[in-house]
């Protein structure tokens, strides 16, 4: 008889010993270029095990197993107290808030009595009663479709490695580092690993696992190392000692690179280098447009900390004040008088110049430790943002109120998120005029002509924006949701992030509803999202008529330049011709027919991130 068994075709490891040039692509999540030696780096802690072959205990041995777990919990609270404070002093202060949540986990009770009950019930020793509760947790994590909640399954790993280590009687060993800087490759870097890197002895690293949003990618970021994630099956390429290439700004990693490609990197570096000396010169310069129309150029901040680095590159005040990081992952909402510390300093640290401070911009899920367990099957299209705050109006009353005693201090503007209809603004506005009210009545000091506007996000508030205009004084349109939600794609996504197209042409004839019907209506429109600080759309941003782009401060510099480049005449008539194209890709290319022409060396940078 035949047999229809089909054949398996066994494809050859590659030889590591031979060494030729191999690139590989990853997802880039911390810019820089940088060449150097790899140091392979080995898991620190122990993993989660499997239930499987347990030896039991003696009923006589519970109460012996159980103060093993209260002791072992006790000393990774301690060791994440000194991460967090090593983070808190070395980085933005901020940051240190991702160690808030690994606390939230070793002192969440419920949790935590599954552990004993396991010990008690079972008559299973702690590190085995440990690893089958936090293997379910992790299994259920990394299974939901939301890849913010999935990032969380490394945190909770993250912390279980820790404490089974001391379970297991293991000191967690610091990263050994040669004099010389060295490149990180593994399969994965938790957080705890990544906040123990030195900058001065680590040039970057690329692992496997990750995406964007990962705690890990984040302090890279902030770290200034730059770093690639998602390397799939890297690891298994690479020897301690190879040279590698890796590029954060495309997510490439080049083992073994040829002279040339070295050479052609470290010109891309001089390039670079190059661009940025001149663009610092330029920070005093206006960004005004050939034929005189003046945009503003803003930057995008988490925290009112290093206001240096906003005149750094020259940013004309703070377009977007993310407060999220107050709220998240703490046991109690933060008081009135702390929000308005934060933002007094801000707006005193500006001089006068402005500051739009958004309100609270998050689900509930990240809220839970504070506000109770939050379930929802889509967070995204959940009870977020604005919506969140409407149902529990103490929050946004707290916050309003600190924002308008701050706003006595400087030049502060506030604004709503992810505004969908009438109702949600007039419900805020009523709240807001409340607040005024009860700060009246107390003598408190506060703004009360503070101009207040709405976050452009959902496809509905572009369409009703002739409405929402007669009742707020500007709009910021937050491009990265806009997008999302008109075109129903998750950028984060891989399997559909190619569909992420910001010159989509109904993305395009929202933002032109959106500018017009303020212009109508006597208020002006800001851009906050992405596409403000990338330049392959700025003709037709300023075409569209956006008077403000927020962004990252550090690219400020590109989009001056190109500002002074351009005059209104041709961005208007690139946007008419974007607004009418067919494809998003038609949308770009008269985008970037310019910027070819006539600024090539601002059009690499945007190509390269």
């Amino acid at each position: 008889m035949k047999n229809n068994t089909a054949k398996r075709t066994v494809l050859p490891f590659r030889d590591i010993k031979v060494k030729r040039e191999i690139m590989f692509h990853g997802i880039p999540a911390s810019p820089g270029i940088v060449y150097g030696t790899v140091m392979l780096l080995k898991n620190n802690s122990v993993e989660v095990v499997s239930a499987e072959k347990v030896q039991n205990i003696s009923s006589g041995q519970v109460q012996e197993e159980i103060k093993r777990f209260e002791k072992a919990l006790q000393e990774t609270q301690e060791e994440i107290k000194v991460l967090r404070d090593r983070v808190q002093s070395s980085l933005k202060a901020h940051e240190a808030n991702i160690f808030d949540a690994h606390f939230l986990i070793v002192q969440d009770k419920s949790l935590m009595n599954q552990v004993t009950g396991a010990i008690t019930e079972k008559y299973i020793p702690a590190d085995a009663a440990f690893s089958q509760v936090m293997q379910k947790y992790i299994t259920a994590m990394s299974a939901v479709e939301d890849p913010y909640l999935k990032e969380r399954a490394m945190d909770i790993k993250d912390v279980a490695g820790r404490v089974l280590s001391h379970l297991h009687g293991l000191e967690i060993q610091q990263q050994k580092h040669s004099s010389e800087p060295q490149i990180i490759v593994a399969k994965d870097l938790t957080p705890s690993d990544t906040a123990m890197l030195d900058p001065a002895h680590v040039l970057a690293f690329a692992i496997e696992s990750g995406s964007k949003t990962s705690h890990s990618a984040i302090l890279a970021r902030s770290m200034k190392i730059p770093a690639i994630v998602g390397m799939n099956r890297f690891v298994q390429s690479i020897e301690d000692g190879d040279r590698m290439i890796v590029d954060g700004f495309l997510g490439i990693a080049i083992l073994n690179p040829t002279e040339a490609t070295v050479e052609l990197y470290k010109e891309k570096e001089k390039t670079k280098a190059r661009l940025m000396a001149e663009l610092m010169r330029e920070t005093r310069l206006r960004s005004e447009t050939t034929d005189g129309y003046t945009i503003q150029l803003a930057a995008n901040v988490e925290s009112g900390e290093h206001p240096e680095e906003l005149k750094q590159y020259g940013a004309a005040g703070v377009g977007l004040f993310r407060t999220e990081y107050l709220f998240m992952n703490r046991e109690q909402m933060p008081t009135e008088e702390e929000q308005f510390a934060v933002y007094r300093k801000v707006a005193e640290n500006l001089n006068g110049e402005a500051v739009i401070i958004r309100t609270l911009d998050i689900g509930g899920d990240k809220l839970a430790a504070a506000m109770g367990p939050v379930h929802e099957q889509n967070p995204f299209l959940g009870l977020r943002a604005i919506r969140l705050c409407l149902a529990n109006p103490q929050l946004l009353q707290t916050q309003m109120r600190a924002i308008l005693r701050a706003g006595v201090y400087g030049n502060i503007k506030m604004m709503f998120p992810m505004i969908s209809s009438i109702n949600e603004l007039n419900q805020a506005l009523d709240i807001l005029e409340k607040v005024k009210s009860d700060l009246q009545n107390a003598n408190m000091r506060f703004d009360g002509d503070m101009e207040i506007g709405v976050m452009i996000e959902i496809p509905a508030a572009a369409l009703i924006a002739e409405q929402l205009a007669k009742k707020v004084d500007f709009f910021s349109i937050g491009t990265n949701d806009l997008v999302q939600y008109t075109l129903a794609v998750d950028r984060n996504n891989e399997k559909v992030s190619k569909l992420y197209e910001p010159t989509h042409p109904a993305v395009l004839q929202l933002i032109a509803m959106t500018t017009r019907a303020a212009a109508r209506n006597g208020i002006w429109t800001g851009v906050c999202g992405e596409m403000a600080g990338d330049p392959r759309y700025t003709p037709i941003l300023l075409g569209l008529g956006i008077v403000e782009l927020s962004m990252p401060p550090m690219v400020i510099g590109h989009i001056r330049r190109l500002i002074r480049k351009i005059s209104m005449h041709e961005a208007e008539k690139i946007a008419e011709k974007a607004l009418h194209a067919e494809t998003a890709a038609e949308a770009l290319r008269y985008s970037m027919d310019f910027l070819e022409n006539n600024m090539p060396e601002i059009l690499a940078g945007a190509r390269e991130g």
